[in-house]
């Protein structure tokens, strides 16, 4: 229930009570789990000053309709006071803009009484409501200048449907199992190891190698802290790392596309005194490789790199020690053709086909994804032995079958065409990127 911000303040000058106080940094995710727990609330309904913003975080039944661009609503610049278990609290929130575009909050949790054990108490409800509210998902976080966020929660994505060489899976799933055992953590500590586990997967784009490192972090519970190395300076990246917790997945995608070189390192600006000088604008190999495995690098950590082209990244980036694992990420052979196929038009997914009958465009006759076992064996193998193996990703198989996730009979038909379009496509985008290299050439001999 809500009190008259008038009556708290004559009951606070006449009783003269002790305030305590707690202070929620806004970059903390106690940040999250106070303001999610006060929007329950009916109070925060009620609050004459709110913030409203699309909710895009929220996700909807999926036996159920979507709602489109569904309002969210919270207490914004100015004091809600409440009462909860008899007690009397005031939240205050306060916003401010920062330069860059970023927002800053002041947020602070008052309990009128001079005991502070009842605002843990509270934050400990806030804690729970949180908790509910991300269990199965993934907390993904992302950095704001120097400061981790959470940026979304995502469902988590069963392992399953990853396609990918079943050996290859199993061997990085048991690794990963085995270093998150406690007694692992143990067995580094009395050795005096950093307790610290790195892998690299590389390979050509659609392999599914961010696929994999979601559906890891969904695996084993833990949350998913993501870089983006172009962003960030020196000083920044040292920051991240050190605040990083103690057991989470670290994943840096794509780092081949950052120019991480020791040429990198050797590129300086000319001071005024005619000094070289490192450019603050880029963070360096040099850092890089310090906060990986350096004195300050963070324990118990799983460092995901992935790389399209593990051919241009500097040794000393990957080298043991650094990266424990070098996994390639492959173009579909047969048997991922095979998991692929009964991944889209396998018993589960076939008999839970629902649709409303009204407005779908589905003929009758298109709908054939409900077969008899024998004969979807029979489509899977047509459909494997079509594809040439190592030729296309199972992103783009797994493109295909969507397009024909109705039919089964119409995606085996129809896969040699497909095939020559995609082949089609990819000479017209190799002809283009030579053709822009030519002129690259002629303007720099100009």
């Amino acid at each position: 229930m809500s009190v008259n911000p008038a009556r708290a303040a004559v009951v606070l000058t006449t009783n003269r009570p002790t305030v305590s106080k707690i202070e929620v940094p806004y970059h903390d995710e106690a940040y999250e789990m106070l303001i999610s727990w006060v929007c329950s609330q009916p109070f925060a309904q009620s609050a004459r000053a709110s913030l409203v913003k699309v909710d895009h975080k929220s996700s909807a039944d999926v036996n159920g309709p979507i709602k489109k661009k569904p309002l969210h609503y919270s207490p914004c610049n100015g004091r809600s006071f409440f009462w909860h278990n008899g007690r009397l609290f005031m939240f205050t929130r306060n916003r401010t803009q920062e330069q860059f575009g970023f927002t800053r909050e002041e947020v602070t949790l008052s309990y009128f009484g001079r005991n502070p054990k009842v605002l843990r108490e509270l934050f400990s409800e806030c804690r729970r409501h949180y908790m509910r509210l991300v269990e199965n998902k993934i907390c993904v976080f992302e950095h704001q200048g120097d400061a981790w966020k959470l940026s979304k929660s995502r469902s988590k994505r069963d392992i399953a449907t990853v396609v990918i060489k079943k050996e290859t899976k199993k061997m990085l799933l048991d690794d990963v199992a085995d270093f998150l055992n406690p007694q692992t953590r143990s067995w580094y500590c009395t050795r005096s190891l950093p307790y610290q586990r790195g892998y690299l997967f590389y390979g050509l784009p659609g392999t599914g190698k961010s696929s994999f490192s979601i559906s890891i972090a969904g695996l084993f519970g833990l949350d998913l802290y993501v870089l983006s190395i172009p962003s960030l300076s020196d000083q920044s990246l040292k920051t991240l790392f050190a605040d990083l917790p103690q057991q989470c997945v670290v994943l840096l995608e794509d780092v081949d596309a950052v120019g991480l070189t020791r040429e990198q390192d050797a590129d300086m600006d000319a001071s005024p005194g005619g000094n070289p000088r490192k450019s603050d604008k880029k963070v360096s190999l040099s850092t890089v490789l310090n906060v990986l495995d350096g004195i300050g690098s963070s324990e118990g950590r799983v460092l995901i790199v992935t790389t399209n082209h593990i051919e241009r990244l500097d040794p000393a980036l990957i080298r043991p020690g650094r990266v424990d694992m070098k996994v390639e990420f492959q173009l579909a052979d047969r048997d991922m053709i095979n998991q692929l196929f009964f991944f889209i038009y396998g018993p589960k997914p076939s008999n839970d086909v629902n649709y409303n009958e009204s407005r779908s465009s589905i003929s009758q006759g298109e709908k054939d994804c409900v077969v008899q076992n024998g004969e979807l064996h029979q489509l899977a193998q047509e459909f494997a032995a079509k594809i040439p193996e190592s030729e296309f990703s199972p992103a783009e198989i797994m493109s295909f079958l969507l397009a024909n996730k109705h039919s089964p009979v119409r995606a085996v038909a129809g896969v040699g065409d497909w095939m020559e379009r995609n082949r089609e496509e990819g000479k017209r985008a190799l002809r283009t990127n030579s053709w822009a290299l030519d002129a690259n050439d002629e303007s720099d001999d100009n």
